[in-house]
């Protein structure tokens, strides 16, 4: 799946990251000497890129994808979100965590974890310093209607502990007796705070004073 968001290429994306970088430049109508100055490096540069006879340095990515209005993994690989083309600006790099591992990675220190062996992810929406990805597992959040949002076994969410929560966002929790994290839709109704599944073979459960909230779900990725 990691591979799949690092390197999926959806219909819309372009074969080489020499032509998304061309099509993205012309679309925000600068030339390549342009780009350079923004960017600080030479239109020479820029030709080289376009022609993807090399490839932009990590150095010099960021600052690619500020300029462009995208994504780094668009550039590189055509990496979509919410299967579209992902050209929203990066706001942070977040830690991919298993999903057994996201109430155990929760109720830990952030900064412990070990950035040498973790994936990393690229979050195309605002985003709080301690926003992580987790794939998706179960089907409780799949919904049988098939315009309905759903969020299917294998999906990547991306989930914001700092986010504000409301009655209707989807969230990821830990239940009161419970030693594994649930993605679930949170509600308040007449009082009573509950975790809702999408599909309604699963049964709504209560959230309880000593259940708590993990982080809100802001967004999701779906391979093509």
């Amino acid at each position: 799946m990691l591979d799949n968001f690092k390197k999926n290429i959806g219909s819309t994306a372009m074969t080489t990251s020499g032509q998304r970088i061309k099509s993205r430049r012309m679309e925000k109508n600068l030339t390549q000497r342009a780009l350079g100055e923004l960017v600080g490096v030479s239109a020479t540069s820029i030709t080289y890129w376009e022609n993807a006879e090399v490839e932009p340095k990590n150095k010099h990515l960021s600052a690619l994808s500020r300029a462009l209005d995208c994504a780094p993994d668009y550039i590189l690989h055509g990496a979509t979100f919410g299967g579209e083309v992902s050209i929203a600006p990066i706001h942070s790099r977040i830690p991919l965590i298993r999903w057994n591992e996201v109430n155990a990675y929760y109720q830990g220190d952030y900064m412990k974890l070990d950035k040498e062996t973790v994936d990393w992810l690229y979050c195309p929406v605002q985003c709080g310093e301690n926003t992580f990805a987790t794939t998706v597992n179960g089907d409780s959040m799949t919904s049988p209607y098939p315009n309905n949002k759903s969020y299917p076994a294998g999906i990547i969410i991306f989930i914001d502990p700092d986010a504000p929560l409301v009655s209707g966002s989807r969230v990821m929790a830990k239940l009161e007796d419970s030693e594994e994290a649930t993605f679930k839709e949170y509600i308040e109704d007449g009082g009573k705070k509950l975790l809702k599944p999408i599909n309604p073979q699963y049964a709504i459960e209560a959230f309880t004073d000593g259940s708590k909230i993990i982080g809100v779900v802001i967004g999701s990725f779906v391979a093509e």
